[in-house]
């Protein structure tokens, strides 16, 4: 069975309450920019360049001192 086939077996198997949300979100697929690869990424830093100046020590010391505690809401999502 082909994907486009297991798609349309799993929107006729939705309820017709939920078939908005899916509308919705297989509209938003179209617009979502896609992922970018590991290797595209490591390409692009090799075009920016390397640091120039004498002051990455202090740049480095101000973004560790900048950092926040990080928190996770683990509460169940309310949009469901």
């Amino acid at each position: 069975m082909t994907i486009k086939e297991q798609l349309l077996q799993a929107i006729e198997a939705l309820p017709s309450t939920r078939l908005a949300e899916a509308l919705t979100f297989m509209k938003s697929l179209s617009t979502k920019p896609s992922i970018t690869s590991a290797k595209s990424f490591l390409a692009h830093l090799k075009t920016i360049g390397t640091w120039s100046g004498d002051d990455f020590q202090e740049c480095l010391e101000a973004v560790q001192n900048s950092r926040g505690e990080t928190e996770f809401d683990y509460s169940p999502n309310p949009f469901e």
